[in-house]
This record gives C-alpha cells, structure tokens and sequence, in this order.
C-alpha cells in the first residue's frame, strides 16, 4: 500500500515538472540539495541523498557493517594513515576524520563517475578536505589504463568489476558501460608518488580484493601496516588465497564478520568482513628482519 501511494506520488510530480519550462526546471534542479544524517551515534555525518541507494543503504553505513565502526576506532589511533579502496561515497572515510578530529589522514580510492563527485561533497560538507583526500583510480596488480565495468550508473552505487566484467562471486554480467579507467598497482603510488605508507587498509570491491593485495606486496610487507580488512566471498578459491597472502606478510586472521544484509537467502549469505592484523611484537620481529646488519667498525692503524 505505501510503495503503491509513492508511486503515485512520483507519476503525479512527474506529470507536474514536464509541464514547467526546461529553464525553470534547471534553476529548481540547482536549488533542491537533500543532506540527511548517518546512523553514526558519537558524531554528526551528514551525507548527500542522490539516489535511493544512498538513502536507504549508505545512510544506515554503521548499522549495515558495525564491524567496520568497531575495527576504526579500536584499531587505529592519533596519526595513523588509512587507505579506504573502495570508499564509496565516504561513510567510513569520515567515521575516521570525525572520530580522530582530523588527526587520521585518509586516502579514499573512488574510481566510479557517477558516485565519486558524491566523495567528494560528502568531504565538502563535513569539512573534512584537510584530513581525507579523494582519488578518482582503481587499484589492482598492475599499473595501467583498464576497464572499469558498471553494473549500474546509480550514485553510491557498488558491484562494478576492473577487467574482465565478473561479479562478486566470480559470474559473468553485462555491463552498463564500460569505461577507461587509471589503474595502479598501491606500491607505486608509494613509490612514485610517495603516498605515505598505510597504516590500516580497507578493501571493499566486489571481486578484485586479491589483485588489489597483490599490488600491494611490498607495502603489506613493511610492519607499519597494522591492519587490513578485507570482504571476502568464503567458498571460493580467492578467499584461501587472500587468507594466505596475508599471513605470509605478517598480518594474521583476527576476526570474521558476516555481511548484515546477507541472511541465509540473501545473494550475500556468504560474504564477510575479514580482519588481519599484525601485533606488536610481529612488527618489531619484522622490523629487525628486514634491517640491514650493522658491520663492526675496523680500528684504524695509527
């Protein structure tokens, strides 16, 4: 009954704007901003509403992944560097900023046309630019010029695929569009363009989780990298990878998380957030392991 009175409700508007003049409606169109605020109790997050994704997925961010909450403001701390690959429209980006007043410097990798203007003024309008920076490229394994491929052009949107167009579980879709995107590999953007190294990692893109770590094999070696958490599809190939991968880096399983939306007949059912972590002694071994030996001076011959 009530998806049937919106439905009028939006034939009836509809109806209405085809009959206002095209320069009037561009003026209105400038005029309407909905700004409504996240599900984030310890601070205020507000988020531009473009779609109803955005409004009834990504203003319930803290309620659809507590886990992701919890890992933030547990796990980091004062000074940290957080890279958010797969940022979205930023909810997690600004959890840190907010919940560290600034003082967690976020790189949020958003390569996504239609949802990255939305990064962007989500930052605007939580005045967090001094302490998040937006990217509009993908990460993967190698750097390059790829494809980047849409499962829908909807803002705050999710399910695209870099490369070949396989979804989250590996199954073939046709896109919407296809589109040239940057790609580089997260230890050249350390290398080339001296990002500093991350602290904590977030990789949240439905399907190239594992091409995103392997770009990123020597910077998961270095013990700064504290934690990383990873969606993983279990029962596949690629979540026994991933698992070993990291430990071989010195990041071990911490802790598994269930997708909220993904009852046992949801297509989510089997995704999860996974949690690694280096703990201090792990890093101070590795530490020692990767520095040079100090040679013993020779005493010069008077």
């Amino acid at each position: 009954m009530k998806r049937t009175r919106h439905a009028l409700i939006v034939r009836l508007v509809t109806f209405i704007l085809n009959l206002i003049p095209d320069r009037i409606l561009v003026i209105i169109k400038a005029k309407i901003q909905i700004i409504r605020k996240m599900d984030y109790p310890r601070h205020d997050i507000f988020l531009n509403i473009n779609s109803e994704i955005e409004y009834h997925i990504r203003l319930h961010s803290a309620k659809k992944e507590p886990e992701m909450i919890e890992w933030i403001e547990t796990f980091f701390a004062d000074g940290d560097v957080f890279y958010d690959v797969g940022a979205n429209v930023g909810a997690y980006s600004i959890v840190a900023s907010k919940y560290f007043n600034g003082r967690v410097k976020v790189y949020a990798f958003e390569p996504g046309f239609t949802t990255f203007p939305e990064l962007c003024l989500n930052i605007q309008t939580n005045k967090c630019w001094r302490s998040i920076v937006p990217l509009q490229i993908a990460l993967s394994d190698k750097t390059d010029i790829d494809v980047l491929n849409y499962e829908n052009l909807t803002p705050g949107g999710a399910l695209h695929a870099l490369g070949d167009p396989l979804d989250y579980k590996g199954d073939e879709f046709v896109p919407v569009l296809q589109q040239p995107v940057l790609s580089f590999r997260v230890d050249d953007l350390v290398k080339y363009f001296h990002l500093p190294l991350p602290t904590h990692i977030k990789v949240d893109v439905d399907g190239t989780e594992f091409k995103i770590l392997q770009g990123a094999e020597e910077t998961l070696t270095n013990p700064l990298v504290k934690s990383v958490i990873v969606e993983i599809q279990e029962g596949n190939e690629e979540a026994g990878n991933i698992m070993a991968f990291l430990k071989r880096k010195g990041l071990n399983f911490h802790s598994k998380h269930r997708y909220v939306y993904g009852g046992p007949l949801s297509r989510f059912s089997n995704v999860y957030n996974y949690i690694f972590s280096r703990t201090h002694q792990q890093a101070l071994s590795q530490h020692l392991a990767s520095s040079p030996v100090p040679r013993l001076s020779t005493p010069s011959t008077l």
